[in-house]
């Protein structure tokens, strides 16, 4: 049986990861009229195709060769990430935002991106945990295996140990996942400033390469995490917290000092 409290934080951070974003992007553009929405759907658009499908596929062939060498895994993890998701930025401003160059578009375009990643990676894993939850305290845990494995004896062992960890889930541990995705879709914002500038001012096409590297970077305390090579969650999250804080500040002054009426490449 799973508590009243894991399904209610199940439930609220789930809410939360799809309404967090939503209420960014109406508040932006209440503020900001003249900003472009369909930014937004294009910055989803971006995740979805370069994130989910194509860097997808790359990982079907990568992973396998270096899954044993926490090195190569960490490195390679953070890497793909941040081609896949630069190089998309960059594609798109070379192609569908190309009569729609401002600053204010590409934040809109980094929340729909980073936003579109929350409501998939956080709120919709949430809502399927929260589904899992209630069917089991329903029908029982035996039920729900024989649905989910169909007898199979290491199906089950896995949809057992997954139903399990589920059970972890209160309102503390829910709250670290929302304040990562806050973090991320912030970091999203500004990689897409970046690369905006790198596409649109003269000289500053490195700013494209850079962001790819930024973003490794940022991936690449998380990927350790993943390989076990770093045990603490809260160190994670406080390196993260530390380098995107910079990265605003950096975003904020490129942006000043680049401003939209300035030379286009």
């Amino acid at each position: 049986m799973f508590s009243t409290e894991t399904i209610a934080a199940l439930s609220v951070g789930g809410v939360l990861a799809i309404l967090i974003p939503v209420i960014a992007v109406i508040v932006f553009k209440k503020k900001n009229p003249d900003s472009w929405l369909p930014s937004v759907v294009i910055g989803a658009g971006t995740f979805i195709v370069f994130a989910m499908v194509l860097e997808q596929i790359l990982h079907v062939i990568m992973l396998p060769i270096v899954k044993d060498n926490i090195i190569m895994y960490s490195v390679y993890g953070a890497l793909a990430a941040g081609v896949f998701e630069e190089t998309g930025r960059f594609v798109v401003y070379k192609t569908m935002m190309k009569k729609h160059y401002t600053t204010k578009n590409a934040v809109l375009m980094g929340l729909g991106h980073g936003g579109c990643e929350a409501i998939i990676a956080l709120g919709i894993t949430l809502f399927t945990f929260l589904v899992l939850a209630v069917m089991t305290n329903a029908i029982g845990l035996d039920k729900v295996l024989e649905m989910t494995a169909g007898g199979n004896p290491e199906v089950t062992e896995t949809a057992k140990s997954q139903l399990e960890s589920i059970r972890e889930y209160n309102f503390i541990s829910v709250a670290m996942g929302i304040y990562e995705r806050i973090v991320a879709m912030t970091f999203h914002v500004c990689m897409s400033v970046f690369v905006y500038k790198a596409v649109t001012q003269k000289g500053k096409i490195l700013l494209y390469p850079a962001a790819v590297l930024l973003h490794a970077l940022l991936d690449f305390p998380a990927a350790m995490y993943q390989a076990k090579a770093i045990t603490s969650i809260a160190v994670v999250y406080v390196i993260m917290t530390v380098f995107v804080a910079l990265i605003v500040i950096s975003t904020v002054i490129m942006a000043k000092k680049m401003p939209d009426n300035g030379e286009l490449r």
